[in-house]
Order: structure tokens, then sequence, then C-alpha cells
């Protein structure tokens, strides 16, 4: 039988998942034993997967580290129901909106509660705007939503994370 030929956002998904999974095997003993402390707001949080996250995809990890900060504060389980109907879901807050394209790579929503693969998939969506937007606090703002006033505020949130981190000026 032959095999469906892929697009290169399909392997990459398909790639982002085989990766998490791989690191998050590898790391669950050693993570085992360790209790997660809630981060204070002035220093970066402790991500699983966000060091090879980052570098698979190409983005920065400390970036990417302060958007899940912002959107879980580091809770993998986090499930979020917003005004408009759709729901954010894990450390990265990935929302429900992105489902049916995640869907066709093999990711169903329970995947994303899996810390490393939200970790990945966030990385992931994150290149997306990077690569559309440039390396900008456009892009940055993308990944929350396209809508002007969300994107930008979005953007100074993500900024007012790195700047708490010294990140930043």
């Amino acid at each position: 039988m032959l095999s469906k030929i892929q697009s290169p956002t399909h392997r990459a998904l398909q790639a982002t998942l085989l990766a998490a999974a791989l690191f998050a095997s590898h790391q669950a003993a050693s993570n085992a034993q360790s209790t997660k402390k809630p981060s204070p707001l002035n220093t970066p949080i402790a991500v699983p997967c966000v060091e090879e996250a980052a570098a698979f995809h190409g983005v920065s990890s400390m970036l990417l580290r302060a958007i899940i900060f912002h959107e879980s504060r580091g809770n993998a389980s986090i499930v979020l129901r917003n005004t408009n109907g759709s729901v954010d879901v894990g450390l990265g807050g990935l929302n429900s909106i992105h489902f049916p394209e995640l869907a066709r790579y093999g990711i169903a929503p329970n995947h994303l509660l899996d810390g490393c693969v939200n970790t990945y998939v966030a990385a992931w969506h994150l290149a997306k705007q990077v690569k559309a937007y440039g390396n900008t606090w456009f892009a940055v703002g993308t990944y929350h939503s396209k809508t002007p006033e969300h994107r930008d505020r979005y953007a100074g949130q993500i900024y007012a994370v790195l700047q708490r981190w010294k990140a930043v000026p």
C-alpha cells in the first residue's frame, strides 16, 4: 500500500509528537521524585522539554517559557473555558480553535495535557507565527490572537513577564 505524501507541516507535527514522547519518557524517572513548587512571578519557571522544543522548532526558549508562564503558571493540566466558548488547554494554553488542525496530525486534545507534548506543540505554534510575521512582537501577539486589540495586549503581557524576569530591558 502506498503511503500518503505528507506536507512539511504534517511531518513537523509528527516529529514534534515523537520528540516529545521520547524526551518525556526519558525524563519521567528523574521527574517522578521531584516535587514541583510554584515559581515566583519574578523568576523563570521550570517547563518540561522547553529547551528541546524551542531548539527543535527554532524559537527562543525564554520566550516560550514566558508564554507558558503567562498561559498556565506551569500547570500542565489546566483547562480554561473562554467567554467565546473555546477552551485553552495545558501549559501553552493551546486554544480549541487549533484542535481540527492538530487532529489531522494525530494530536488529540487530551494529548495536550501532557506537559512535554504541549510544550512541543506550543513551540510549533509559536514557530508558525514567527515564520509568518518574523521574529517580532507582532508574531508573539498572534500566538494568542490575530485580532489587533487582543494581539497587542498579549504581546505586552508577554513582554511584561520577560521584564519581570530581567530578560528584556
